[in-house]
Order: structure tokens, then sequence, then C-alpha cells
């Protein structure tokens, strides 16, 4: 996962140029085996907050509903959402947030399930320095990425002041800090501190303010050209995430080891413990959440931050945003 929230500049590029683009990837083309051919781009390297889809793959939920899904992996530069829009990919994955702003640029894209309930993102801290809450950061310094839409929330929704240092990929601050905050993703960061040495704990960035999905999106186009498939990739997809989750991830974990041999077992099993206890992927049963499940109630709120704090460029309704027939029911 992509620790720096970036809205590329290429977006507006990307939808100005769908007009002249030629005829958009269409499933019509069955692969050899009979199956339809899509494919799947994520935000990053394959790794366990990914293992819903490979466990889909592995375990022949895709090939159950006549799909033959490829995984294509990210990375630092995967332009998810313009890789959707124009029909390089049929799927993508990425941050529903990010989505929500895409969309309001002009990009012809919808989200058609969660495939977190909240996003992993969260900030990362030494036992001797405890922060309960975002209301903690205030006054300290934080490294993040500068272009992060939860800064802005918090600076203007929340009132909360911090100190920013631009958000760097590696640990060697924090290790040497024992007052060194930083934003992290807590099913990947807080594993190789403590695997270090050092005691950090991690709370999510999500809260009742903001708390934005992570989200798989396909573009309007293929919507109306293959409403089937869609419904299929989203209910194959939503069951490889329970059965990762509650089950047996060895499958999809053998995997990952394929495409990543750095991935060792106890850092799946942490990153796998993590989704699990912050309730990232499954949801919060107690506030009726489910896995796959999106509201129209929370994507309005989103919507009117984001309004407010001024990094929408126009006005966008619930109805631009999200597919809700192939939202799973619970």
């Amino acid at each position: 996962m992509k620790l720096i929230k970036l809205f590329p500049l290429m977006l507006g590029a990307a939808a100005m140029a769908l007009a002249g683009c030629g005829k958009k990837s269409d499933a019509t083309a069955a692969a050899a085996n009979g199956l339809v051919k899509v494919r799947l781009q994520t935000d990053w390297y394959p790794q366990p907050e990914h293992g819903g889809y490979y466990q889909a793959v592995a375990k022949g939920f895709y090939a159950a509903e006549g799909l033959d899904v490829e995984i294509l992996p990210g990375g630092p530069n995967a332009q998810v959402m313009s890789s959707v829009a124009i029909g390089r990919v049929e799927f993508g994955m990425t941050n529903g947030d990010d989505v929500i702003v895409a969309i309001a640029r002009g990009l012809p894209i919808k989200m058609i399930g969660a495939e977190m309930q909240r996003d992993a993102q969260g900030i990362l801290f030494h036992k001797e320095n405890p922060i309960r809450s975002l209301n903690d950061l205030q006054g300290k310094t934080v490294m993040a990425g500068s272009g992060s839409t939860w800064i802005q929330v918090v600076n203007q929704k929340m009132g909360v002041q911090f100190n920013l240092v631009p958000l760097v990929g590696d640990l060697a601050r924090f290790m040497s800090n024992l007052q060194f905050v930083q934003q992290c993703f807590v099913t990947n960061e807080p594993f190789f501190v403590r695997q270090r040495g050092a005691e950090a704990e991690a709370i999510l960035i999500a809260n009742d303010t903001y708390e934005p999905y992570r989200v798989m999106l396909t573009s309007d186009d293929y919507i109306k050209k293959n409403p089937e498939i869609v419904a299929k990739f989203v209910r194959a997809s939503v069951r490889g995430w329970v059965d990762y989750l509650t089950g047996d991830p060895t499958p999809a974990n053998k995997l990952l080891v394929e495409k990543r041999n750095d991935l060792t077992p106890e850092f799946m099993a942490y990153s796998v413990k993590a989704m699990n206890d912050y309730k990232i992927v499954l949801g919060d049963s107690a506030k009726g959440e489910y896995p796959g499940q999106i509201t129209d109630a929370r994507i309005n709120k989103q919507i009117a931050i984001l309004q407010e704090v001024g990094v929408l460029d126009k006005k966008v309704d619930v109805k631009d945003v999200v597919a809700f027939e192939f939202i799973p029911k619970k």
C-alpha cells in the first residue's frame, strides 16, 4: 500500500483523452479454459493487504463465477484509476477518497464495492510517547505524506495542528527518537519496528469524523457493457476476503510469496491479525458493517468533508461515485 496519498495531475489529462480513445477493453474474449479474462490492477506490490484477491484466485472463487482474473502488481507509479478509466484494465483497487476526487475531476469511474471498511493508514508511535487519538497530535511533529487528505481534515475539520515533516520510506528516524511520530499502515510498519526491538503502537487515522473506504472500482463504460461480469467479480472478491481472514490464508500466501520472496510467514500472519484486530476488512458488526459494504450515508459524509476542506474541484453526488447495484447485501 502506498504511504503517500497523491492526486495525480494526469487525471485531468486522462479524462480529456477518453473521448479520443479507441475501443475500450471489453471482456468478451474467453480464455483458453473458457473463462472470461479480466485484469485487476492493485495499488502496490503484492502483500497480505491484497490477500483476498489472491485467495479468490487460489481457491477458484473467480473460476466458479466464470472469470479468469489476472492480478497486476502495482508500485510507486501505479496509475490505478486512469488505467481503469481508459480500459487498460477492467478493475482496480485504491483509496475511496481518491476515487471521489478523481470523479470530481472528470474521470468516468465508480466504486463497485469496499475492499476495506476503513483505510489501514495509521499513526505510528513509541509506547513511551502514547497517543490515544488524533487530538493527541496537537503541537507534535509528524512525518506524513504532505498531500494526504487526512491531514487537511484533521487540521481544518478537527482543529488539530501539528508540524509536518515529509514522509520517507524508512524507519531510521523513528527508531532513533522515542518522541518521533509518523504515518504508517497498521498492517505493516509496527511489525518491523517490533522486529528491531522497539515497543511501538499504532492507531488508525480513520475516525468518526472521517472514515474513508478502500474500494474496488471499474469504469462507467465497463459497467454499461458488462454488468454481469462486474457483479461476479465483486461477489468472488468479497468471498475471497472473508475466506482469507476467517479461514486458512495459506493458498493466497503461497501465491504472494511466488510474487515476492521477501514476505515471511511471520509478517503475513501479523498483517492478517492486524486486519482482523482493527476490523479493517470484515467491518464492525456492532456498527452494522459487513464485508464489501458501502453506504450512501458514509459516502455523502465523505463528499461533504472533501468539499468543506477544498479538495473537490466540483460538487459530486453519491450516485456519481458508487454503483450500488453491485454492493453485497449482508
